[in-house]
């Protein structure tokens, strides 16, 4: 999960803290007969407090990376046989290839996030969706899955016809045509930034096409998209304007 840190209060006294976020919100409690409060309840309650900003407001946010329940080591080369991530965010390889999942898997998701973040939406979108329809959507937005892949694959005919085109009578929750990368990119929410350029656009599909490759061993690593074009030329210049540390590079 990524956060967005509480504003630094453990530095302020109690004056600034009342005049940043208010003064404490009392609430006379109550029993719900009405009668008499015991001994053992306070004669009233105080509201939790609202520590946040909204999003529109946030000019220097600190980022925490949190909840690291499935994490493990680089030196740990074992198989791992399943994530628990959830399923918009899961790269193929946990439907076709279970075993062989590794550090691949987690720049298939950093793809995902990448494009959640910049355009404000899921790339890969739909209503309860199970594995089978996150495929077709990959499918829709990547092009065609690996041929072994694409043989194994047992719901392919609820989707596509016998010659790899969309079905007419599809009774999933997809359209039935493609929309490819470069078209969802330009659908993000940034369509209308003026300072998100057609040559931008262009060197972030090349970022994430790397980043979305279908089988693992030829997926971007994490050293290939840090020396990216769209990295060097837009991610790092823009975490420098707002004095962003940018963590590879103390490394």
């Amino acid at each position: 999960n990524i956060l967005f840190a509480l504003p630094p209060i453990d530095s302020m006294s109690v004056e600034e803290l009342y005049q940043s976020f208010g003064l404490p919100r009392e609430t006379k409690v109550q029993r719900v007969d009405g009668a008499p409060l015991g001994p053992e309840a306070p004669s009233y309650s105080v509201m939790p407090v609202w520590l946040g900003d909204f999003c529109e407001d946030v000019s220097d946010p600190r980022i925490c990376i949190s909840d690291f329940g499935e994490a493990w080591l680089n030196t740990d080369t074992s198989p791992k046989d399943d994530l628990h991530t959830p399923v918009l965010y899961l790269p193929p390889e946990t439907t076709f290839e279970k075993g062989s999942l590794g550090f691949p898997a987690d720049i298939w998701t950093l793809a995902c996030s990448i494009h959640e973040i910049m355009g404000g939406r899921q790339l890969f979108e739909g209503f309860f969706s199970d594995k089978d329809d996150v495929i077709s959507e990959m499918i829709s937005t990547l092009g065609p899955l690996p041929q072994d892949w694409w043989q194994i694959w047992k719901a392919r005919e609820e989707f596509f016809t016998e010659d790899g085109s969309w079905r007419t009578d599809m009774k999933r929750c997809q359209a039935p045509r493609s929309m490819p990368l470069s078209e969802r990119i330009q659908g993000m929410g940034r369509k209308d930034d003026p300072e998100f350029s057609p040559e931008e656009a262009e060197s972030l599909e090349r970022m994430l096409r790397a980043m979305f490759e279908y089988k693992p061993e030829k997926r971007a690593t994490a050293k290939d998209v840090t020396a990216s074009d769209w990295m060097i030329r837009w991610g790092i210049p823009s975490l420098r304007t707002y004095n962003i540390p940018v963590p590879w590079e103390s490394s």
